[in-house]
């Protein structure tokens, strides 16, 4: 018969999963609600944006010009040679199949490219990106960083733009793409594979564009909006990413939370029949040693 010690301990131990779980998620939970605020945010006004800049670009179609010569961040290589594959995923699991989605996303992308004659170098943001990468493909990492604790702060949207900035206009690349988790509500994810740079010239829609002044030109101008734009995009991409991955986590610690909850319960019913069962053990024990007695008195007398 099982030891009441021994179930005991399972229970504890299982209590002491699902406290865990609860934390996890409940903290997911909070990082999720703050992420979610600002990742709105930007969606917004990277919307509002976009919207501005190809206004400016159909204006410029119809003067005449070259909508991708207005910046070098829409300049459009003749020949794609080798792009830069910026891959974001977590630094720990606990998330479900968030990492692994994400990752096998990117690995469809760069094989589809290298079959293609592209030369694929990758950037990684999590330890686990970078792990699926090393061992899941035979790309190069170019840098792997991980997340601080703050999650998406300004330091790293800087990090992100100068290097895709940098490795473009540097003419280190030729194109930079974006594998990430988008963020459709805390129960839907879908891993994507976006362009970054360079920005792709809107298409014209026959719309005609509102006079504009500009000063002190339109390619200044232009230049600088495109800026902003690349910057919020790459805040976007984090933003969308680690929002993800927190509620990938809620989720499933809530779920881990719930499972430990009913296995709790079980062992509950099991500990209590085995203790039932201890109990009718030792009453039966106690009758049989006293007609035993009763018996080895009577043969005395």
């Amino acid at each position: 018969m099982e030891k009441l010690a021994d179930v005991r301990k399972r229970m504890s131990s299982v209590a002491g999963i699902g406290d865990v779980c609860q934390t996890l998620a409940t903290v997911a939970s909070a990082k999720l609600a703050q992420t979610h605020t600002r990742a709105l945010g930007a969606r917004i006004y990277t919307a509002r944006l976009r919207q501005i800049l190809a206004e400016q670009q159909r204006a410029a179609r119809q003067e005449g010009t070259d909508a991708t010569t207005l910046s070098p961040l829409m300049e459009q290589r003749a020949e794609v040679k080798r792009i830069e594959l910026v891959v974001i995923g977590a630094d720990r699991g606990l998330c479900g199949g968030y990492n692994i989605a994400v990752g096998r996303e990117a690995r469809t992308f760069a094989l589809h490219k290298l079959a293609s004659g592209i030369e694929v170098v990758a950037v990684t943001r999590g330890h686990r990106a970078e792990t699926y990468i090393r061992r899941a493909t035979t790309l190069p990492i170019a840098e792997a960083t991980a997340w601080t604790r703050e999650g998406v702060a300004p330091a790293d949207v800087d990090w992100l733009l100068g290097r895709i900035t940098d490795d473009f206009l540097g003419g280190e690349v030729d194109e930079v793409w974006a594998c990430y988790t988008a963020f459709l509500s805390a129960v839907r994810r879908e891993p994507v594979v976006v362009r970054l740079l360079p920005v792709m010239p809107a298409e014209d829609d026959g719309t005609p564009p509102r006079g504009w002044e500009y000063q002190p030109d339109r390619a200044a101008c232009v230049e600088e909006l495109l800026r902003a734009f690349v910057r919020l995009q790459a805040e976007d991409v984090l933003l969308e990413a680690f929002a993800s991955e927190q509620a990938a986590r809620m989720v499933t610690m809530q779920e881990a939370s719930e499972r430990a909850g009913r296995a709790l319960a079980d062992l509950r019913v099991h500990y209590n029949r085995l203790r039932r069962e201890s109990i009718t053990a030792d009453l039966v024990g106690v009758l049989v040693a006293g007609r035993v007695r009763g018996e080895a008195a009577e043969n005395e007398e």
